[in-house]
């Protein structure tokens, strides 16, 4: 329990342990005897509580001396009242964050010893006064992030794009969610930085900003609910998806997914949930600055017509910093902010391998974090306000999206879905569907790569992913890879 105790010297927060908080028991010796050992050291018998602020005007110190009631003098017209000490806070009405009023003998006061247990406030010598300098740069004040994104744009390899949309839509129908990774290359500019000055630009220096292009995405073996779609990042596909992608020139520079058509209730007003949001602090945290998430939603048009958009976004660097510090309200488990609780409906397959999972067993219907707002563990102040919900787009800095060719290949069926299925007659399809093409050529499609590490040594499938990068200047896949890989396909 917090209660404030205001003298002539100043106002102090004082503690009440959790074993005596109970307003109908705890008593005003209570609170004399806090205050005496374990705040300030003012003697008991030093003390006169009251709660009328005109207390402090007295002249005098009129102590209520037998200790057995509490005493009325006037001052100024208006009635004064000591507590006495028998007195209860619930009868007196005092109530949490309520102000008493003391005054007390010329003792010599000891200063704070131990810190007050808030974790907004920090301790300081009673009565020292503070500057508003010092308590502003003790505050967490949060701004949006004025400078802009770390990267001028993403650009998504038109099929890849393509393919992702057309399976969350035509096939999970929006109903639940889908996460991909996205690899690709980062190309860097140099370009002058300019500012108005008046009706003229002025050159500023020359600042280095970085393009992004993704040509693939990877689906890792999933399953989801019209919230979240859950995957192990570390697993063995995703290690070989990962060596495969860096084999063929690629880096991982991002995410997709997508938001279902679920109601996230009245409050979502915010491109991203609380959820959406951290794991995006998350994985900036992780992979770095440059680091984008994109997602695919569906909109109504003017026509009342179902329309697929997608959307790049970055967090701010502030919203990064928090997040590494413990600011934000998170699940223990997946270190990104809590999902709805379990509920007996379903949300359809997860779409990674047919299996039904209690994952999919989430409710689907609105919850409080699901809105626009992120939860904090600590008080932060958001436009002169000390709150503990901070509006998701404070975080939010949007990317500049656009759409390129990749230089992998496509066609070849997506892993970790519920169809088309990938076999080995695909391979054979996608080498004689491409005539006139380099086997190198024909093989630099990351999909058939992966499932070809299914057929084959890992390491020897890496080893023709790096072939294929060569396919420009000539290059090609070494017979022996081919011979192996024809037999595989069932091509004489």
């Amino acid at each position: 329990m917090l209660l404030r105790i205001r003298t002539r010297d100043g106002t102090e927060r004082l503690h009440i342990p959790e074993s005596t908080t109970s307003t109908t028991t705890t008593k005003i010796s209570d609170v004399q005897k806090r205050i005496a050992e374990e705040a300030w050291g003012v003697p008991v018998d030093a003390q006169s509580l009251s709660t009328d602020p005109t207390h402090l005007l007295l002249n005098t110190t009129n102590t209520n001396n037998n200790n057995t009631i509490s005493t009325t003098t006037k001052t100024n017209n208006s009635h004064h009242h000591l507590l006495g000490p028998e007195q209860t806070l619930s009868a007196l009405g005092v109530r949490d964050g309520d102000i008493l009023y003391m005054r007390y003998d010329t003792v010599e006061r000891r200063a704070t010893k131990s810190k007050i247990p808030f974790a907004s406030l920090h301790s300081k010598p009673f009565g020292e006064t503070r500057t508003i300098e010092a308590m502003i740069s003790e505050q967490t004040r949060i701004g949006r992030q004025e400078e802009g994104p770390h990267v001028a744009s993403v650009s998504f390899c038109g099929h890849a794009a393509n393919a992702f949309q057309s399976y969350v839509n035509n096939t999970l129908g929006f109903r639940q969610s889908r996460f991909g990774w996205l690899y690709g290359t980062k190309t860097k500019k140099t370009s002058k930085k300019t500012k108005e000055k008046g009706k003229e630009e002025e050159s500023g220096e020359r600042v280095a900003t970085t393009e992004l292009f993704a040509d693939v995405i990877y689906e890792p073996k999933q399953t989801g609910n019209a919230f979240v779609a859950r995957f192990d990042e570390d697993d063995e596909e995703s290690q070989t998806a990962e060596a495969i992608a860096r084999a063929m020139g690629y880096e991982r520079i991002g995410c997709v997914f997508n938001q279902s058509d679920a109601d996230r209730g009245d409050e979502s007003v915010s491109a991203m949930s609380a959820h959406e949001v951290t794991l995006c602090a998350k994985l900036q945290a992780k992979y770095g600055k440059e680091f984008v998430a994109v997602i695919v939603m569906q909109f109504e048009d003017e026509n009342e017509e179902m329309q697929v958009t997608f959307e790049a976004f970055q967090v701010s660097d502030q919203c990064v910093k928090l997040y590494k510090e413990g600011f934000f309200e998170l699940d223990e488990e997946s270190g990104v902010a809590k999902l709805p609780p379990p509920s007996s409906s379903s949300s359809g397959n997860g779409g990674g391998n047919g299996e039904e999972e209690k994952e999919n067993k989430e409710s689907t219907s609105p919850f409080s974090n699901w809105g626009s707002h992120t939860k904090m563990v600590k008080p932060v102040m958001v436009e002169r306000k000390d709150v503990t919900e901070v509006d998701n787009d404070f975080w939010l800095v949007a990317v500049p999206i656009k759409d390129h060719t990749g230089t992998s290949q496509s066609g070849f069926p997506i892993e970790n879905r519920l169809h088309p299925p990938q076999n080995v007659d695909e391979i054979r399809s996608a080498i004689k569907s491409r005539p006139g093409s380099s086997y190198a050529e024909k093989l630099r499609d990351f999909h058939l790569l992966l499932f070809l590490c299914k057929q084959m040594d890992k390491n020897d499938v890496v080893a023709i992913a790096k072939s294929t990068n060569d396919y420009v200047d000539g290059g090609d896949v070494s017979e022996g890879y081919k011979v192996l890989i024809d037999a595989i396909a069932g091509i004489s």
